[in-house]
């Protein structure tokens, strides 16, 4: 089989690797169907994450087909079921993972980042990681896991019907809490610097779009009837953006960090308390793949919108670049495994 290995910064490398061997306890065989390209992906290959490590096997979107059934597994799916995988291997001994909260797990794993991950054209995984997607579509499919971020940061906020939600971002993630939000109820105002993203934006249900030059706070407090929004996610991870949340958001509001940045940020604590304001981080997602399914299936034309390029696993590192050179191109690529002849 064929698995594309990141072997050092901005080298990937397409490599004919033995299948994989036998199950181990409770692990399925899959067949990848299609992979998704998530942000964090670019700054795992140009050597910029935390959590960078060579050689890897990126990917940790991505979806399969069930090939074979190891020893101890529990018969939920059948060989040729289609999955989406979570990617998530929490310790299950320190006390997030006591509290349940293994997203933020100490010693946390992912695949694609720790372990090896789904660009590759097949790979053992445990059944445990396995969510039924019935007749999605593989790229669809593939989206469940950058839904369940998004569905992990709406919940944090505890988003209701009726409420107005301000997104700050309409990257793919972005564009995912807008879905989300969708989901629950709220009606959904987002900004973003490129014109297009705010274009697809409102074909995918945004109630108010905002190119972020211009007096976003102004047109906000029309939006809101001069109370702000209730709540206010971010998901650039710019510090400057995060700070202009505490000004934005109603009083009695909530912000969700989403975005990532190693970068200190500045808040001011006497608006904090005159608002009574809370503030939540959001870090991948806890027993949200279910709802994540079910949220891309009722927004699949959506979700199309949003997928900008299906490309063979050939095609990753040129895309990268691409996308790290015009991000206003390349937003969303999916690589999608195609069994007649390769990827495509």
């Amino acid at each position: 089989m064929q698995a594309l290995v990141t072997t050092d910064i901005r080298v990937m490398e397409l490599r004919d690797t033995a299948l994989p061997g036998e199950h181990g306890e409770g692990q399925v065989l899959l067949q990848v169907d299609a992979a998704g390209i998530c942000g964090s992906d670019y700054g795992l290959y140009l050597g910029k994450h935390p959590l960078s490590n060579f050689p890897m096997i990126q990917g940790h979107e991505f979806c399969g087909t069930v090939k074979s059934l190891g020893p101890g597994t529990s018969g939920r799916f059948a060989v040729g079921e289609r999955v989406a995988v979570e990617p998530l291997l929490g310790c299950g001994k320190c006390q997030p993972c006591r509290l349940g909260r293994y997203n933020c797990c100490i010693e946390l794993k992912l695949l694609g980042v720790h372990e090896p991950g789904g660009f590759q054209e097949a790979l053992l995984v445990e059944e445990r990681l396995l969510h039924p997607v019935g007749d999605l579509p593989a790229d669809i499919a593939a989206f469940a896991e950058p839904m369940t971020i998004a569905l992990q940061a709406v919940k944090r906020a505890g988003v209701s019907e009726g409420e107005k939600v301000y997104v700050i971002g309409a990257g793919p993630i972005g564009l995912a809490i807008l879905l989300a939000s969708r989901w629950l109820g709220a009606e959904v105002a987002i900004s973003d610097l490129v014109v297009h993203r705010l274009d697809k934006a409102r074909r995918i249900g945004a109630a108010l779009v905002l190119d972020a030059r211009d007096d976003v706070v102004t047109a906000l407090g029309a939006w809101t009837d001069g109370e702000g929004p209730s709540v206010v996610i971010d998901a650039t991870g710019v510090p400057s953006v995060i700070r202009s949340a505490v000004d934005i958001v109603a009083a009695a509001g909530r912000i969700v960090t989403v975005g990532i940045s190693t970068a200190d940020v500045p808040l001011p604590l006497a608006t904090l308390i005159r608002k009574e304001l809370t503030v939540y981080a959001s870090r991948n997602s806890v027993r949200m793949f279910g709802e994540a399914i079910e949220a891309v299936r009722r927004f699949r034309a959506e979700v199309g919108e949003i997928i900008t390029h299906h490309i063979g696993l050939s095609d990753v590192q040129q895309t990268i670049e691409l996308a790290l050179e015009r991000p206003d191109i390349v937003e969303k690529a999916v690589v999608v495994f195609d069994r007649a002849g390769g990827t495509t």
